[in-house]
């Protein structure tokens, strides 16, 4: 017999707030695999988050003076 386990987003993101530092952490080392991403595109992902702040400085409305 099988069982289905149904959880919603909500759910399982409550469950992950719940986590301790350390259950967070061998989450996080889990979770290419959880996710079926290879570990390059997961790499790559985690560089894009990080460097699209560098490019706040692109937002600001006194520069639009100079958009054509």
């Amino acid at each position: 017999m099988a069982l289905a386990l149904k959880l919603t987003v909500e759910q399982i993101s409550t469950a992950i707030l719940l986590l301790d530092k350390e259950e967070k952490t061998t989450f996080r080392k889990r979770l290419p695999v959880l996710m079926d991403v290879d570990a390059e595109e997961w790499e790559k992902m985690g560089w894009l988050s990080l460097v699209e702040t560098a490019f706040d400085f692109w937002n600001d409305p006194t520069e639009d003076v100079y958009n054509i």
